[in-house]
């Protein structure tokens, strides 16, 4: 029964349906789309589309509360999530089978968790826990599924707003009404705006990704769409000719920010403001579809019936991007096949929203017949059914990948695969499985040793990936200094080592060559940790340091060079190594490892039944002499710089292998797998005691 008001008049909340707000919708997943197809570039449209989504929501329930009907929250969140998760499940369900097709294994095993997480609505945690660059969207390794953080955000905004709806509601009644609803309920999302929103700012400058992702830096938007839908009435009596102009401002703001804003390392904070703003002015814009008015072009036929296909462009788009992207092996798409994408985004959100929404939400809504479910149930039900839809066959794939692992692990490394350890006349068995498998591939980075917390660990932040042998109290004997193609042998070097019965210290940077200046110029924090590598090793003084002192380069060449021209010393390399050699250290030298254009596990899985097709001549991967046998100094030192190769290791017989003795070389164009490094350690120890032994003659 209504109870009777008795109260100062609410002023209603604006409800009249305006076409223009729902072209304006379909204009900020263009935007998105755009911008992610051509731009590689962070739009603004998804702000725009979280912005709506509360303006739309808290539009309808303060009119619900205004009219004197109960707020029935569950069944407000069975009818939302209702219609949200049919289609959203189906894309789940349907790009995890694509993946499993077209995507190598390697990206299963995210893809797989990325699908979870985005069922239950926390992507966007998942993402920030794994630290995913949300920036990198346009390189070859992007999950299909990442762009589920925002409907994340969004899911987890649409259970929160209702209760702080309910509470502004509440509050209102416990008034008795005297003071209006638009008042309190303004008053609860201005405090949510104003914390939000110093909160997102704070958090961006401390950690953008994190804060990219983070539900708190984002209650703002909603925020501000709940902020709008109050005031939108007031807002409309303002003077028509400024509310036009400051629509079509808005209008070019919108459409233009996504060009000229930093949004690389400032995003969301305070720059989310300007998508946002400006989508508001054209909110507040007259709404008659007039040639003077924006609302002419938002009402654009076409423009407004995109709008009701929105959510499902939304959701087709990305996973088509990516999937495209990784057949095509390019970084971004040209105009025509961008277009494509655009197309059948289009046509698959109309194929899904005709055929899923639409009769999950007539199911629901409808009574009668066989059924006598109540709408809420039947809610419930069509959105349970539609999570099993996807989450099935999830667990079946990541049961079917354990299964594989386990006749892995049961493999034996003698028979099965010897990596370099495989004798000449080794044959492999044919159902053995190359290890390591493409979907462990992550784990083969490798980390000996333990973090450097005591003894020679250095105290300087600039030297952040350090490791040192667990038995380290004193200096360490060995400093091994450099980039992943250091970190790569690390793990049978620093056994090596300590068979010599010395302590050792690795500083690593990825992507750091040690005394490169054009690695220096690119990174910061790589010239930081030059510079403080350095000085750690001339304060240290350690008895031996190894370093890489050559850098490859993969082919094709678009200079033309030949392998003798793209392989070469490290440009800066004779000057960190020379002050080392003046106080008497030993420095091994090592020969940089093959690069190639392609991923060798993916090659090996496209071409498992020619995997040499994978392999390439030395020839066109090498110098044929060892750049660093022909470094000199003009003068006697008293240290020794001694080469070490393990390119034979790598090369055998005139061939650079993908795989040896069963077993993967490298886990992607250019890193060695930590399996491989491991099947080789005696090879690689004995080279090490020759080039100790060759600098000990060199000093007699």
């Amino acid at each position: 029964m209504r109870e009777p008001s008795t109260s100062t008049p609410t002023r209603p909340v604006a409800s009249a349906h305006r076409s223009d707000v729902q072209g304006l919708r379909a204009l900020a997943v263009l935007l998105v789309m755009c911008y992610h197809i051509w731009f590689s570039r962070v739009s603004g449209g998804v702000d725009v589309f979280l912005m709506l989504s509360a303006f739309f929501l808290t539009g309808s329930l303060l009119r619900t509360a205004q009219r004197g009907q109960r707020l029935n929250l569950p069944a407000h969140w069975a009818r939302r999530f209702g219609r949200l998760i049919p289609q959203a499940a189906l894309v789940i369900a349907l790009t995890a089978a694509a993946s499993w097709w077209l995507l190598p294994s390697q990206r299963w095993p995210d893809i797989i968790d990325q699908g979870r997480a985005s069922l239950l609505y926390r992507q966007n945690w998942f993402l920030a826990d794994t630290s995913v660059d949300y920036y990198a969207f346009n390189n070859l390794s992007a999950s299909p599924l990442q762009h589920f953080w925002s409907l994340s955000v969004q899911g987890q905004i649409f259970i929160l707003w209702p209760l702080l709806i309910g509470l502004a509601v509440l509050l209102w009644k416990l008034t008795a009404r005297k003071i209006p609803l638009s008042f309190i309920a303004g008053a609860v999302f201005g405090a949510v705006f104003l914390a939000s929103l110093s909160f997102s700012i704070r958090l961006t400058n401390a950690d953008q990704q994190l804060a990219y992702f983070h539900t708190g830096t984002r209650l703002w938007e909603f925020a501000l769409g709940s902020l709008l839908a109050i005031a939108l009435p007031l807002l409309q009596k303002l003077p028509e000719v400024l509310r036009r102009y400051a629509g079509w401002a808005g209008l070019a703001v919108l459409v233009s920010c996504g060009a000229w804003l930093d949004v690389q390392g400032r995003f969301p904070g305070y720059l989310a403001l300007v998508p946002t703003l400006a989508a508001a002015a054209l909110i507040i814009a007259p709404a008659a579809a007039e040639k003077r008015n924006p609302a002419y072009l938002l009402s654009f036929g076409p423009l407004v019936r995109l709008g009701d296909l929105s959510y499902g462009m939304y959701l087709w788009h990305w996973p088509l991007l990516v999937i495209t992207l990784e057949l095509l092996g390019v970084p971004q798409l040209g105009a025509f096949s961008g277009l494509a994408i655009i197309l059948a985004a289009i046509g698959l959100s109309w194929v899904s929203t005709r055929y899923v929404e639409q009769p999950v939400r007539s199911f629901s809504e409808q009574a009668g017949g066989n059924f006598s479910w109540r709408p809420v149930g039947r809610q419930v039900i069509a959105a349970g059914l539609a999570v099993l839809l996807a989450a099935v066959p999830l667990a079946a794939w990541q049961q079917s990948l354990d299964h594989r692992a386990a006749i892995a692990a049961s493999q034996s490394p003698i028979t099965d695969n010897p990596g370099a350890a495989a004798s000449a006349d080794w044959q492999p068995e044919r159902t053995a499985l190359t290890l390591p498998l493409g979907t462990e591939l992550d784990d083969q980075w490798q980390s000996p040793g333990v973090a450097c917390e005591r003894g020679p660990s250095p105290e300087d932040s600039r030297l952040a990936e350090c490791r040192q042998s667990p038995d380290a109290t004193r200096t360490a004997d060995v400093v091994l200094v450099g980039d992943s193609h250091l970190q790569h042998f690390s793990v049978a070097l620093t056994a090596a080592i300590e068979a010599e019965g010395k302590s050792w210290v690795v500083l690593h940077h990825p992507g750091c060559r040690f005394g490169s200046p054009e690695d220096a110029a690119e990174s910061e924090s790589c010239a930081n940790f030059q510079v403080a590598a350095s000085e750690y090793l001339a304060e240290r003084k350690p008895r031996e340091v190894i370093t890489v002192g050559t850098r490859t380069e993969p082919e094709p060449d678009e200079f033309g060079r030949t392998a003798a021209e793209r392989e070469h010393i490290v440009s800066g390399y004779r000057e960190v190594i020379e002050p080392l050699l003046e106080y008497g250290a030993t420095v091994v030298a090592l020969r940089d490892t093959p690069r190639y254009n392609v991923r060798i596990p993916d090659c090996v899985e496209k071409n498992k039944k020619d995997i040499a097709s994978c392999d390439a001549p030395r020839s066109e991967k090498l110098a044929e002499l060892n750049p660093l046998h022909t470094v000199t100094w003009d003068r006697e030192l008293p240290g020794r710089l001694v080469p070490l190769d393990f390119s034979e290791l790598l090369c055998p017989e005139g061939t650079c292998k993908a795989v040896i003795g069963n077993v993967l070389v490298y886990i992607d164009n250019e890193h060695l797998s930590r399996t491989f490094i491991k099947s080789a350690a005696e090879p690689i120890a004995r080279g090490y005691r020759q080039a100790l032994a060759k600098a000990a003659d060199a000093r007699r």
